[in-house]
């Protein structure tokens, strides 16, 4: 990372704290936050449609979790993206039912942005890049679960593919990087966001801080999926490499320097 090249960019304002040390009902907007702009702006989510009704029973069902015992809500995209991160990185996915227990290691590596109401307007969720060779099991018999993964799985399979392919070639080319990922020393920054009370050329400030987080923390690598440019001028302004995956119609994106420019994205 090249914190002096990026520091231009980065944020007088608003500065980034821990997930960890927000209130309960702060993460919970922070979800809210990510969920929105993500059903609202990110690429693959926006053209996304779930289908006309939801499961059986799925709108009956109450969940319930460290955060609350809440019902689903509305058969949203908006909706669907929040349950997917409350049930995947702010909780174990993997823990039964009536005994999930808080994902304590994403919420010290996550950030938020908040304002002077305490409101959050803006969050990074982070997680370690755990292996992908035995991926963890699942819970059966969770409607909401289920309900995320079959609308979400599409993306799923596409970034998992990606991060396959991505993560086999670094671990092949640089020994460092697999022994960081045998020990489970890469961090993911897996989301990012901001609402509308966030200005646009802030945002940047929360995946500078998530690089930033990471080496405080120990982590020799951050790795993330570009697939907008956006998260590849992002990642330019700090100067890091690429893996390029190449897509079935052979095209691979490529990202300049006078793209990159931050605040002009």
């Amino acid at each position: 990372m090249d914190f002096t090249q990026a520091q231009p960019y980065r944020s007088i304002q608003y500065k980034a704290i821990e997930a960890a040390r927000l209130l309960p009902a702060q993460v919970m907007q922070m979800a809210r936050v990510v969920a929105m702009a993500f059903a609202r702006r990110e690429p693959q989510i926006r053209h996304l449609q779930p289908p006309k009704s939801p499961p059986t029973g799925l709108l009956n069902a109450r969940h319930i979790d460290p955060f609350g015992t809440d019902a689903f809500g509305l058969w949203t995209p908006e909706n669907l993206v929040y349950w997917a991160i409350r049930l995947l990185i702010l909780t174990d996915p993997t823990s039964p039912k009536g005994t999930m227990q808080i994902n304590d290691e994403a919420l010290a590596q996550s950030l938020a942005i908040v304002d002077r109401t305490g409101q959050v307007i803006g969050g990074a969720f982070n997680k370690t890049m755990l292996s992908l060779d035995e991926p963890p099991p699942f819970r059966q018999d969770d409607l909401f679960l289920s309900a995320v993964l079959s609308f979400l799985q599409p993306i799923f399979t596409l970034l998992q593919t990606q991060e396959a392919e991505g993560l086999s070639a670094l671990r092949a080319q640089f020994p460092a990087f697999q022994h960081a990922y045998a020990q489970e020393k890469v961090g993911h920054h897996f989301m990012v966001a901001r609402s509308d009370a966030l200005p646009k050329e802030e945002a940047f400030e929360l995946v500078a801080a998530s690089a930033a987080h990471y080496q405080a923390l120990g982590y020799a690598y951050m790795v993330t999926e570009a697939s907008n440019q956006w998260t590849g001028a992002a990642c330019e302004v700090l100067g890091v490499g690429y893996v390029y995956i190449l897509h079935p119609t052979r095209r691979v994106t490529r990202y300049t320097r006078a793209q990159s420019r931050w605040k002009a994205s």
